[in-house]
């Protein structure tokens, strides 16, 4: 009976001791005052720490203690100590210290080694709290102390010096690893600052922004960032990411552009510029440039385009590309508005007789006498169907595009037959291609009957 006693009064005065702990921690650094007022109950009294700190009965205690409801700065409570003995049974003293210091973050710097004494009854496994007394060992001078609570004082100092150090080393860290990765990185990262009247000036930059525009260390600085973009790059590119770095106005805001830029010893290299707004200083507005070299990528994907629009033997565009002209009916605001359309005559009597080879050397070199001979869009639509789309050539220019292709495949031996359609605005490329094919098979058709009375005579 006796263990069993004892053993319920070790457990009591640790519950106790956690209560304690518990009470100060949602006193100094939660501030949650409903939190510990659940747990107070009649008789009870108070001490706080200040000079006029002291009340008796629950309901005064609480309304008290709201009041200090959001007015309690944030604090960090460490290296606490609490015994606690049995006064009479079912009821203890919690007595003990601990270290209480304001949180950085709060700009307050007082840190003090606060004595706490705390009374609580036991109801079965529930305790109920009493009374708490708070004191601070500085409230009054301490032997040495003359005029002045300098012990206080300097303690207080001590830790704002801790502090400040800690965060001094914590930012050298920071600036550490910092400047690590910006030295490893394998892009290109700039700070620039934007003045008032929109102008740049370049603060920063890493090791591989000289390497990714092929110049010097020491050029970037000389270059003009007054427009906050690369000067090398492109006018096209140029122009609208300036604008859209112009826009950045709050810290967060981000534009990013995949941009051609022409490296000094003119490589051009395809760039991804990831520009953020990280914030202001007295500097001005400062914008951070993160600058990757995506060539690789997007030459990868511009192959891909050209291979899903492209024609495998002839390398002009094939028939899908032929049909996106006609649905994004991308020459309907054309000035004027040139077709040709060419189909090789004899192809397949010179597949059977000779074999596809030949066949597809006749095609390639026929594709090869339209490409140099027109400025405008050239197609291979079928096997030995070709059509050219020009909207740039007058037509003038255009009739002697024709002349001289139909000129390269005569002194080359091919046979052609050929039909054009030319109109000025407004311009209707369903209708033109029609045109053209009607032509074209009337030519063939003229071709044929020829060559039939031809062998008639012999």
């Amino acid at each position: 009976m006796a263990d069993s006693t004892s053993h319920r009064v070790e457990w009591a005065k640790a519950e106790v001791a956690r209560l304690t702990s518990y009470i100060i921690h949602k006193h100094y650094c939660e501030n949650d005052i409903e939190a510990i007022t659940r747990y107070l109950a009649e008789p009870f009294s108070w001490f706080g720490a200040a000079e006029d700190e002291y009340a008796t009965g629950c309901d005064t205690v609480t309304a008290i203690f709201r009041k200090f409801a959001g007015k309690v700065p944030k604090c960090n409570v460490y290296d606490e100590h609490y015994d606690v003995i049995e006064l009479a049974e079912n009821t203890y003293l919690s007595t003990g210290r601990a270290w209480v210091a304001t949180d950085p973050s709060t700009g307050i710097f007082i840190r003090v080694h606060q004595r706490i004494a705390m009374a609580f009854k036991q109801v079965g496994d529930e305790f109920t709290c009493h009374h708490i007394h708070l004191s601070n060992p500085y409230a009054e001078m301490v032997s040495g102390d003359v005029g002045f609570p300098t012990t206080l004082a300097q303690q207080s100092y001590e830790y704002m010096k801790e502090t400040l150090e800690e965060q001094r080393r914590h930012l050298n860290d920071q600036t550490a690893v910092l400047n690590s990765i910006y030295e490893t990185a394998p892009c290109a990262i700039m700070r620039l600052a934007r003045d008032g009247e929109g102008f740049y000036r370049l603060l920063f930059y890493n090791g591989a922004t000289a390497d990714l525009m092929g110049v010097e260390d020491g050029q970037i600085g000389q270059m003009d960032w007054s427009r906050g973009i690369c000067p090398l790059m492109t006018s096209g590119d140029a122009t609208r990411l300036a604008v859209r770095i112009d826009e950045l106005v709050k810290p967060g805001d981000q534009a990013s552009s995949i941009c051609l830029i022409k490296r000094v010893a003119g490589e051009p290299i395809y760039v991804n510029s990831i520009n953020t707004f990280i914030g202001t200083t007295e500097e001005g507005d400062i914008i951070q440039k993160i600058v990757f070299d995506v060539t690789e990528h997007v030459q990868t994907e511009q192959a891909l385009v050209r291979m899903s629009f492209e024609d495998g033997l002839t390398r002009l565009y094939n028939r899908t590309k032929f049909r996106q002209a006609f649905e994004d009916d991308v020459y309907s605001a054309a000035e004027h508005l040139g077709i040709a359309y060419f189909d090789i005559n004899g192809l397949k009597a010179m597949n059977d007789r000779c074999g596809h080879a030949t066949g597809d050397d006749l095609i390639c070199r026929t594709a090869s006498h339209i490409r140099h001979a027109f400025s405008g869009d050239t197609y291979r639509i079928g096997g030995d169907e070709f059509v050219v789309i020009d909207d740039l050539s007058s037509e003038g220019e255009f009739d002697r595009q024709i002349e001289r292709a139909l000129g390269a495949m005569a002194d080359d031996g091919i046979s052609i037959a050929v039909g054009v359609s030319w109109r000025e605005a407004p311009c209707d490329i369903r209708a033109q291609f029609n045109e053209a094919d009607r032509l074209m098979y009337e030519h063939k058709a003229n071709y044929y009957r020829s060559k039939a009375n031809d062998r008639r005579r012999r």
